[in-house]
């Protein structure tokens, strides 16, 4: 099991919450990927995917508009406009 819990809302729901491998993410200036221990970090996100790879080691996608991520403590919270 991975130590990297990952949490994507809306304003109206939550899309994904469990623990991750990483989570990669179309950042402001490029994407970037977060893994277990990643520094401490927030960023605006931009259009684009967000792509998981869960704890089993499988992956999926999720649509971005536009967001914020902030990383801390192997906690990564997503908000998506």
């Amino acid at each position: 099991m991975s130590d990297l819990h990952l949490e994507i809302m809306t304003p109206d729901k939550t899309l994904y919450k469990g623990d991750v491998e990483l989570v990669e993410v179309p950042g402001k200036r490029g994407r970037f990927t977060v893994l277990h221990n990643h520094a401490p970090i927030i960023s605006t996100l931009e259009a684009g995917q967000i792509r998981i790879k869960n704890a089993e080691g499988v992956e999926e996608t999720i649509d971005c508009k536009a967001g914020y991520l902030e990383c801390s403590e192997n906690k990564v919270s997503i908000l998506l406009n």
